[in-house]
């Protein structure tokens, strides 16, 4: 399955969108990966998404949603959207655990 990680708005000093792709990496372990990465040039300064692919199914996937948001949230950026394939905008991190 598809996931967007999407940043409206710039990380924190202390976070950069590697810092991010290596937790999420961290949090998926051997069930996924970041596979892309990019900004929003000309939808707004600061914006940026990070592509995730999953390799589960049903309630496990939703599992895997979850470590994906607590990691953002424990990161200190739950603002971040998380948007599966099936959505059309995702929900805030925070919002999912």
């Amino acid at each position: 399955m598809f996931v967007e990680i999407i940043g409206d708005q710039p990380l924190p000093d202390a976070v950069d969108r590697d810092d991010v792709e290596d937790l999420l990496e961290q949090a998926l372990g051997d069930e996924g990966d970041v596979t892309g990465a990019g900004t929003g040039a000309g939808t707004g300064a600061g914006r940026w998404h990070l592509d995730v692919e999953i390799d589960a199914d049903g309630r496990r996937t939703q599992l895997l949603l979850r470590r994906l948001a607590r990691a953002l949230v424990d990161a200190g950026v739950g603002w971040v959207r998380v948007r599966p394939e099936a959505e059309e905008n995702g929900l805030p991190a925070s919002a999912l655990i």
